[in-house]
């Protein structure tokens, strides 16, 4: 539900105090090309999931008025345990970050703890009207990592999330706000508050004051983000990399690619490393405009693969799955015509996606959104195992 959100605010003027044009030549080259059509050695049927296959996720002791959504899982092959983080949905008004752990491989799921609540704000903006903007921080759309080798233990576990402002009325102010960090020893927490990590220019200063890095102004690929959401993060030995749904203006239109941002350093501070997947690399998902987003990021039997959804304005259209070709330029596999290659195509014939992998939680799950019933949000597990 991010998504129409953030094209609306994009399309209605939202942008940078001061972005920088610090793109490269490929990048402007992959920007500007128009889509290409799809063929058979680009894109792969789409698998339709049969909701007969799928299994839905539900948290013991947990069990939010609306639900849940945006399931991040740590939970390698041969481990004992694993960690989810995930959007609790009260309500859109109150939306939290929840933690939940499984000892059977995802089979089933049990609340931990809650990483993070809603916060009373008023914020300098002109979104509303005047001179101010007020409602509560919200954060949503979560990435939780462990960082094996940080040598500060009580901050090895790692968690991602767009915080946000929410005004009355579900008036959701997605640019008025930040990409967060917050850290524990153990995912039972406690955790830590969430504090400001990556930020950028825009009408409100709460979006560029205090961050770590401002992608407005930190150079490479990611300069011309008016704002950034759906984090994905991977720990590979000495980086974190996150995938971030970048949204920007191609002449005056909002679309959303996914960008590459880089820590060497346990997340102090960060770079710009490519354009993972431009807007037009959704033509394989069937969306009426291109646009990708809630990318995931994860690595099995020595491969990196990122998972992205299709989207438009009518919402999520399943998962795509493509593989990193070099890991250090954040590039993904491409055909003699620049076209991303697609692994693996799937969707259900409602609102589905983003997509996550844990091999060690039976692959894949996504999002499920039954948006005009009582409980919209769900979660499920595909049966889909591999990549």
């Amino acid at each position: 539900m991010i998504l129409v959100g953030l094209l609306a605010f994009a399309a209605c003027g939202g942008g940078s105090g001061g972005t920088v044009d610090a793109r490269d030549a490929t990048h402007d080259t992959l920007l500007d090309t128009p889509a290409i059509p799809p063929d058979a050695a680009a894109c792969p049927a789409i698998a339709p999931l049969d909701p007969a296959q799928l299994s839905e996720i539900t948290i013991v002791g947990d069990s939010p008025t609306a639900g849940i959504f945006d399931p991040s899982i740590v939970y390698p092959t041969d481990a004992t345990g694993g960690v989810m983080a995930y959007s609790a949905v009260p309500g859109q008004e109150t939306i939290r970050t929840h933690i939940a752990v499984s000892s059977d491989h995802g089979a089933t799921w049990t609340f931990a703890a809650e990483a993070n609540t809603p916060e009373t704000a008023t914020e300098p903006s002109t979104e509303c009207g005047g001179t101010m903007c007020a409602g509560s921080l919200n954060s949503e759309v979560s990435s939780v990592i462990y960082d094996a080798d940080e040598p500060d233990s009580a901050k090895r576990w790692k968690l991602f999330a767009h915080r946000y402002l929410v005004g009355p009325n579900v008036n959701l102010h997605y640019a008025i706000g930040t990409i967060t960090l917050q850290t524990a020893a153990q995912p039972q927490g406690p955790w830590t508050a969430p504090t400001k990590l990556i930020g950028w220019n825009s009408d409100s200063s709460y979006s560029s004051s205090g961050v770590v890095a401002n992608v407005s102004t930190m150079g490479g690929t990611a300069g011309d983000c008016i704002a950034l959401t759906e984090p994905g993060a991977i720990w590979l030995p000495g980086v974190i990399d996150l995938s971030v749904g970048c949204v920007y203006l191609d002449n005056q239109v909002a679309k959303i690619r996914i960008e590459l941002l880089r820590s060497t350093t346990h997340g102090t501070t960060w770079t710009s490393v490519s354009t993972l997947l431009t807007a037009n690399d959704a033509t394989c998902g069937g969306t009426s405009t291109p646009g990708l987003n809630g990318a995931d990021l994860y690595a099995l039997n020595g491969t990196e693969y990122v998972v992205a959804t299709p989207s438009d304005a009518n919402g999520y259209r399943g998962c795509l799955v493509f593989s990193v070709d070099d890991i250090v330029a954040g590039k993904v596999k491409r055909d003699g015509q620049g076209r991303a290659i697609v692994d693996r195509a799937f969707s259900a014939p409602f609102f589905n996606g983003a997509c996550t992998f844990a091999d060690g939680a039976g692959g894949y799950a996504l999002d499920v959104g039954f948006l005009t019933s009582a409980k919209p949000f769900h979660i499920y597990r595909s049966a889909i195992t591999h990549p």
